[in-house]
């Protein structure tokens, strides 16, 4: 009985270990990144740009994520000085273009129009724009894990496991009872 509690818990381990090793990497940047940070199921990578050359610029953040997710992107700028042109992400399935939500003449906000859910792959985000003074732009990539359904190889390991636990339920000798003469 002990060995079949000690192997099912290393197929449990092996089963969460599968989705707790997704990793989202920044490749390469024209811009400063923080992160990417992780906190459960969601991974976000920031980026920031003090120093945008003038008329135009051209940034980019190009990273990798194991695992399919739910994308999400923002990009903000309060300076005046700068106007977003395209901001696109590129990579398997896109390209998906971020749309202007807000431009007040001082701030701007572009987003993806809708979360959109992409596989595993590298991608790449491009922003394109004028800058006539000394502007600066922000944002951040939001990846949310699509765990819901689980991979194979864990539903091998769940059913590797229940059968263990019915083989060892069958062979399982009845207690005999003590019987008085």
């Amino acid at each position: 009985m002990r060995k079949l509690v000690l192997g099912l818990v290393g197929a449990s381990a092996l089963a969460i270990g599968s989705a707790a090793g997704a990793v989202v990497t920044v490749d390469s940047s024209t811009m400063t990144i923080d992160g990417p940070t992780t906190v459960a199921d969601v991974t976000t990578i920031g980026f920031t740009e003090a120093q945008l050359s003038s008329p135009t610029f051209m940034e980019n953040v190009v990273f990798s994520n194991t695992l399919a997710g739910l994308y999400s992107i923002t990009l903000t700028t309060s300076s005046p000085a700068v106007d977003f042109t395209s901001a696109i992400l590129s990579g398997l399935g896109g390209p998906y273009n971020l749309v202007e939500i807000d431009d007040d003449g001082t701030n701007e906000f572009w987003r993806l129009a809708n979360p959109v859910a992409l596989g595993a792959s590298q991608y790449t985000l491009a922003i394109n724009g004028n800058n006539s003074g000394a502007g600066s732009l922000g944002g951040s990539i939001t990846i949310r894990q699509a765990n819901a359904v689980p991979e194979p190889a864990t539903w091998a390991m769940m059913l590797i496991g229940f059968g263990a636990v019915g083989f060892a339920m069958r062979r399982r000798q009845k207690p005999v009872l003590a019987q008085l003469a």
